[in-house]
Formats: C-alpha cells, sequence, structure tokens
C-alpha cells in the first residue's frame, strides 16, 4: 500500500489477500519484527506491516507524541475496506488503544501484544530518561544489548540467530526516531479507563515470562475489557512475535478468523 502521511511518502508492505490485519511494531524496532508472524497469517488475511513514522517505508518524521500514532494508523484503516483487524505489540499496543478510542467505523477487532493500558510512574520516566541520554551520546548500538537481554526469554537468548535478527533490527533505527519514541513512550497517557469502553472483539496476548508487561498485568487487562480473550504463549518474554512466530500466528488466526468475516 502506498500513502501520504505529513507530505512524505508512507510504503506500507502487505502480502495475502482476505480480510485486513495491520500488524503494528514496537520499540525499538520496525515492521520487520513481524515476518514470521505474518508470512503464516497471509494464508487467510491481507496482512500489513507499517513501520511507523521515522524508520524504514514511512518517511515522514518521528513523533514525540502516541496520538500522532495513533492518526497515521487511522489513514492506513481509512485505506482499508470493512472489515479490519488491528493488532499491536507493546508500543504499538499503545497507539492500538487510542486508535479503538476513537472507534473507527471499519475496526472489526483489536490484538494487544505484551503491551499496558496504564501511564508511566515515576520510576519508568526515570529510565526513559536514561535510555534518551544513552541514545543521544551513543545511538541504537547504546541501548541494543540491554534490549536484546529485556526483550528475549532465557532459552531465546541461546538462540543465535534470533538474538542477531533483533540486533540487526535495534542497530538499523536512527537515534532521532528512538529518542522520540522514547519520549512518546515516557508521555503516554493511561488509557486504563479505556478498556471497559472497547466494543469490538479482543485478544490479550502475553509471553509467560515477560518481566516489561508482566501475565498479570495482561490479565487485568483483559478482565477489564468485555468479551476479551486472554492469551499466554509459553517458552517467550517479550518479544513473543519473534521468539514465538508460530504460536503467535495461530493465536491470531484463530482469534481474527472468528470476528472478521463480513457482515451480511
Amino acid at each position: 500500500m502506498e500513502l501520504a502521511w505529513k507530505g512524505r511518502p508512507a510504503h506500507v508492505r502487505e502480502m495475502g489477500q482476505g480480510p485486513a490485519v495491520v500488524l503494528v511494531h514496537g520499540y525499538p524496532l520496525d515492521g520487520a519484527m513481524w515476518s514470521g508472524v505474518a508470512r503464516n497469517l497471509s494464508e487467510h488475511f491481507r496482512v500489513l506491516k507499517p513501520d511507523l513514522p521515522g524508520r524504514g517505508g514511512t518517511a515522514a518524521p518521528p513523533s514525540v507524541r502516541l496520538e500522532d500514532c495513533a492518526d497515521f494508523l487511522d489513514t492506513i484503516l481509512a485505506a482499508l475496506p470493512e472489515p479490519v483487524g488491528l493488532a499491536g505489540f507493546s508500543m504499538g499496543g499503545y497507539a492500538v488503544l487510542s486508535v479503538a478510542a476513537r472507534a473507527p467505523r471499519n475496526l472489526r477487532a483489536l490484538a494487544l501484544l505484551d503491551t499496558r493500558a496504564d501511564g508511566e510512574d515515576a520510576a519508568g520516566r526515570a529510565r526513559r530518561d536514561e535510555a534518551i541520554a544513552a541514545v543521544r551520546s551513543g545511538g541504537a548500538a547504546a541501548i541494543a544489548e540491554e534490549m536484546i537481554r529485556r526483550l528475549l526469554a532465557p532459552d531465546s537468548l541461546r538462540n543465535r540467530e534470533l538474538v542477531e535478527r533483533v540486533r540487526r533490527l535495534i542497530l538499523r533505527q536512527n537515534a532521532e526516531t528512538l529518542e522520540a519514541d522514547l519520549e512518546a513512550m515516557r508521555e503516554r497517557p493511561d488509557q486504563t479507563a479505556t478498556l471497559p469502553r472497547i466494543a469490538v472483539p479482543t485478544l490479550v496476548m502475553v509471553g509467560e515470562e515477560d518481566a516489561i508487561s508482566t501475565p498479570a498485568e495482561a490479565r487485568r487487562m483483559a478482565e477489564a475489557i468485555p468479551g476479551s480473550t486472554f492469551v499466554t504463549i509459553p517458552a517467550a518474554a517479550h518479544l513473543t512475535p519473534m521468539e514465538r512466530p508460530g504460536a503467535v500466528a495461530d493465536a491470531l488466526a484463530d482469534f481474527f478468523a472468528g470476528v472478521l468475516a463480513p457482515r451480511a
């Protein structure tokens, strides 16, 4: 898909046919983090993997506001026919929740992966500030190794091919974009009050070893969303779509297949 965003071109990678499913990446990555999941989902769905502004196929400058990321996602949704499923991982989940609060007409289903609804607390804001300082002084390389350790489960860290793929994704992000991401997450709004108002079928998914967005936090989020489905992914920490792409794709496919059937 080709579109314009803030006067700049944006190329959204897509594959497959059927109801559209938009997969939104997290920090400090881009849409390629979904590659394994997307290949499996594309057997039954039209799968789109946008790069949020400031990276990859989206030439527009990065934003320090998650609402701007939500505006970008709204632009993509507006170009798609009904029905549309929207899945957000981590930071992408924050943006997806902002989209859900707007209740777009063609949004039929929501998936929230390894993410949270609350705003940043004082300790979290301090960690963001430390990361911003590191990125300013050393770019992506300054945060890559610590992020890899936080994103992946111990078993995943022993998978050298996976670790190297994650490292490549992080190192190709520019410092300006990473700093904007960190500022956006530091200042993100508390979306807890949005959860009970979500009116579309919702899947909440989390890695059973996730220490960033814990299973307990994810379960509380699922309990606050009317009629939601809760799934844990075994042998995975935070980066479930890359650690366990088959399991994540199966869970997403089962969920979206049940709720994206066109209306009569």
